[in-house]
C-alpha cells in the first residue's frame, strides 16, 4: 500500500464531523477527544488588497513619471534613487559572495514550502482544498506585489528616464531604420567601423595575451578583482567623456560570480543585476572576454542605467577606457560583433571578408563562445529568453530582448561624434 492510500485510510477512520461547505471553506468545530484537529486558516485578504493597491499605485506612478523624464532625472536618478542603489551596493559589497542567490532561494522556500503541510492536511481530510488555495493565493499575491513596490521604489523608476541619446543630445533621426540598414552609405559606414574594430581588437588581444595565434580561448592576466577596479576607472573616464552627472563615476560594490552558473547558462543568462541587493552578478562559466564585458554591463545597471542597449554601450566605454588591455580587448570585440551583426543583414560577404582579418586568437574566442551557448541551447534557454523579453516589454523597453542588439545604434552615433571611429584614446589621467 502506498503512502497516499495509508493517509486516506487514516483519514476515513479519524475524520471529525465538521460543518464544512462543499469546498471545505466553512468554519470547523473544535477538536474533541483523540480525533485529529481540523485545520482552517483565514486568508489574509486585507493585507493582500493593501499590497495590490500599493503595487497598482506604484506602477501607475512609474508610467506617469515617464512623461516628466527631466524630473525623474533630477529628483530620482541623481537623487534618492542613486543614493539608495549606491548604499545597497556598498553594504552588499562587503560580502564576498552574491547575497542575491541565497535570498532568492530562501524566498522561494518561504513561498513554496507551506504547500507541503497544506497538501498533507488535505489528503488527511482535515482541510478543504478551497481554504488551502485561498491562503496560498493571498500569500503569493501579497509577496509579488510587495516585490513590485520595492522594485520600482528602489530602482525600477529608472525605466522612466529619457533615452540615453536624448540625454546626450545626440540626433538619431538618420538611424531610424536601424537595425535594418539598407542604403549604400549606411553599408559603407558599417564596413569602415567594423574594419577599424577588427584591427584594434587584434591589437589589444596581442598585447593582453602576448601572441595573436592562440588556438584556445583567452584568459586575462589580471584577477577579476583588478579588472573590476579597472572598469570603475573606465566609468570615471566615461563620465567625463559624456559629461554625465558626477555620481555616475562613483564606484559601487564589486561584481560577483553566480554559484549556480550552470543553471543560468541553461537559461541563456550572461549576468543579472539584483535591485534588491544592489549587486552586479555574472555567469562565471562563460568565455573570459564575455565575463569582462558582462561585468561592465551589470555595473552600468548599478549606476541606474535600466535599458539594456544603454548598459551594453556604457559597458563598452568602461572597458575601452580602462587601463587594462584585456578589458579593452573585450570591449572592442563586443563592439565589433554588435556592428557585424548589423552588417551581415545587408552584406554577408563583407562580414565574411572581415572575419578572415581576425587574428587566430580572437577567432578562437568567438568560436569558443558560440560553442558554449550552443551546448546550453534548448527549451530552458528559450524559456529564459521569453521571460526576459516579457519583463523588458512590461517596462516599456523598445524591442524587448532585442534591445541588447540595439546598442549598435549608440556605437554608430558615438563614431559620428568622434571623427567616424569607435576607437577612443585613453586619457592620461582619470
Amino acid at each position: 500500500m502506498n503512502v497516499r492510500a495509508v493517509l486516506n485510510a487514516a483519514a476515513k477512520l479519524y475524520r471529525p464531523v465538521a460543518s464544512h461547505d462543499a469546498a471545505g471553506a466553512g468554519t470547523p468545530p473544535p477538536a474533541t477527544g483523540n480525533l485529529p484537529s481540523v485545520v482552517f486558516k483565514k486568508p489574509r485578504w486585507r493585507a493582500c488588497a493593501t499590497t495590490v493597491a500599493a503595487a497598482i499605485v506604484t506602477i501607475v506612478f512609474a508610467r506617469v513619471a515617464s512623461f516628466a523624464p527631466a524630473s525623474v532625472e533630477q529628483y530620482y536618478v541623481n537623487g534618492v534613487g542613486a543614493t539608495f542603489a549606491r548604499t545597497l551596493s556598498t553594504i552588499s559589497g562587503v560580502v564576498p559572495f552574491s547575497i542575491a542567490e541565497p535570498i532568492m532561494f530562501l524566498f522561494a522556500c518561504w513561498l513554496v514550502l507551506p504547500a507541503i503541510p497544506a497538501l498533507v492536511t488535505y489528503i488527511q481530510g482535515r482541510r478543504g482544498m478551497r481554504n488551502a488555495v485561498e491562503c496560498g493565493a493571498a500569500r503569493s499575491i501579497t509577496a509579488a506585489c510587495f516585490l513590485v513596490v520595492f522594485f520600482y521604489a528602489g530602482w525600477g523608476l529608472n525605466y522612466s528616464r529619457a533615452a540615453l541619446h536624448t540625454r546626450l543630445d545626440w540626433d538619431d533621426s538618420s538611424l531610424a531604420v536601424l537595425p535594418r540598414l539598407g542604403s549604400s552609405s549606411e553599408r559603407d559606414e558599417l564596413v569602415a567601423l567594423c574594419t577599424q574594430l577588427v584591427f584594434v581588437t587584434n591589437h589589444y588581444y596581442t598585447i593582453a595575451t602576448g601572441t595573436p595565434h592562440s588556438e584556445t580561448h583567452s584568459t586575462p592576466r589580471a584577477s577579476l578583482r583588478d579588472l573590476d577596479h579597472a572598469l570603475d576607472i573606465g566609468y570615471e573616464r566615461a563620465t567625463n567623456l559624456l559629461c554625465l552627472d558626477k555620481s555616475f563615476a562613483t564606484a559601487r560594490g564589486p561584481a560577483k560570480p553566480v554559484l549556480a552558473s550552470r543553471v543560468i547558462s541553461r537559461l541563456g543568462i550572461a549576468g543579472f543585476y539584483s535591485p534588491f541587493t544592489g549587486e552586479a552578478n555574472y555567469n562565471r562559466d562563460m568565455s573570459a572576454f564575455q565575463i569582462v564585458h558582462t561585468i561592465a554591463h551589470e555595473k552600468a545597471h548599478q549606476r541606474c542605467i535600466a535599458n539594456e542597449d544603454e548598459a551594453n554601450f556604457l559597458g563598452f566605454l568602461a572597458c575601452v577606457l580602462s587601463d587594462d588591455p584585456y578589458a579593452r580587448y573585450a570591449g572592442y570585440l563586443f563592439a565589433q560583433r554588435q556592428l557585424m551583426g548589423e552588417l551581415i543583414k545587408i552584406d554577408p560577404a563583407a562580414v565574411g571578408a572581415l572575419v578572415t582579418l581576425r587574428c587566430k586568437g580572437v577567432q578562437s574566442d568567438v568560436t569558443y563562445s558560440k560553442i558554449f551557448w550552443h551546448l546550453y541551447g534548448g527549451p530552458a534557454q528559450n524559456f529564459g529568453h521569453a521571460m526576459n523579453d516579457a519583463y523588458l516589454k512590461a517596462n516599456r523597453v523598445e524591442g524587448g530582448a532585442f534591445s541588447y542588439q540595439m546598442s549598435a545604434r549608440l556605437l554608430v552615433l558615438l563614431a559620428r561624434k568622434h571623427g567616424g571611429t569607435c576607437v577612443l584614446e585613453i586619457p592620461s589621467a582619470a
